[in-house]
């Protein structure tokens, strides 16, 4: 997916609120996917191992950009339905305060003009140095870290705050925040050892407001395709319900259930394999 030569990114040039912004993205080819969900007001993005990783590795590179009116953009393809109800997923907006402004009028413009079809550019690398060993070891990396001179409210003033602008999931972070989000993410393992690991999915939350997690599943596109055929059989047994908070739980009840048959169905599937293979 990666090296530590760089990851390489498309780049775009687009006017937002009067000023020219470089707009960085995946590049096609790319297999990582990801989701959005939303559940009792929290955002979460969802994703797999090499999701993880992947998007450790952007947030990692925009913090040490320095170019001017820089931001990155995960758009489709590269978004999937919520793995929970199938709702569409807005499009996830990173943004390096130290040098890039991105306000409302910003983000409804960029909104605006989403999916991107205009060519690429040109193709640019996201510098990776430092970030693979961070992530092997992370305990020893955020030990090493020097300790922050805030606390209580008056930080809720001062850091980044993560949340929806224009639609749009828009992560604002200096690149001390950046950074530390990278390496939280980027060392989301569902098949690491310890607490709440292991079971086939892990989650945490990358801010201090607790205003987004990242939630990795090993069955991450399991998870997708149940929720898409949840929606369509419950949409079909019910066409006159057009309630968005009534169709939801009915979604979401439904993906258990097909998510459970699939579940049981691949492991009666390797049983029956492991028994009729050859001695």
């Amino acid at each position: 997916m990666t090296s530590d030569n760089g990851l390489k990114v498309h780049s775009r040039t687009l006017v937002l609120d009067g000023r020219p912004y470089t707009l960085l993205g995946l590049r096609p080819g790319t297999t990582e996917r990801f989701a959005v969900d939303e559940f009792h007001g929290y955002r979460h993005i969802v994703t797999h191992r090499s999701g993880a990783l992947l998007l450790g590795s952007l947030l990692w590179g925009m913090a040490h950009r320095r170019a001017q009116n820089t931001v990155l953009v995960v758009d489709r393809p590269f978004l999937d339905p919520s793995p929970f109800d199938a709702e569409p997923s807005p499009s996830i907006v990173v943004v390096p305060t130290q040098s890039t402004p991105f306000g409302d009028r910003a983000a409804r413009e960029l909104r605006r003009q989403l999916p991107l079809s205009t060519p690429s550019e040109g193709t640019l690398r996201l510098r990776r140095t430092g970030f693979t060993e961070a992530v092997a070891d992370r305990e020893a990396w955020f030990g090493a870290r020097p300790p922050r001179r805030f606390h209580g409210y008056d930080e809720r003033h001062r850091r980044p705050v993560i949340g929806m602008r224009a639609g749009l999931l828009v992560l604002p972070g200096t690149t001390e925040w950046l950074r530390e989000w990278a390496v939280e993410i980027g060392s989301l393992d569902p098949a690491a050892p310890g607490l709440g690991r292991g079971a086939g999915m892990v989650y945490d939350s990358i801010h201090t407001d607790f205003s987004l997690e990242v939630h990795v599943f090993d069955n991450y596109r399991d998870r997708v395709t149940a929720a898409r055929l949840a929606r369509e059989q419950v949409e079909t047994e019910h066409p006159a319900l057009r309630d968005p908070d009534a169709l939801r739980p009915l979604i979401r009840e439904r993906n258990t259930d097909i998510h459970v048959r699939m579940r049981r169905n691949r492991t009666a599937r390797h049983t029956a394999a492991r028994r009729d293979a050859p001695s």
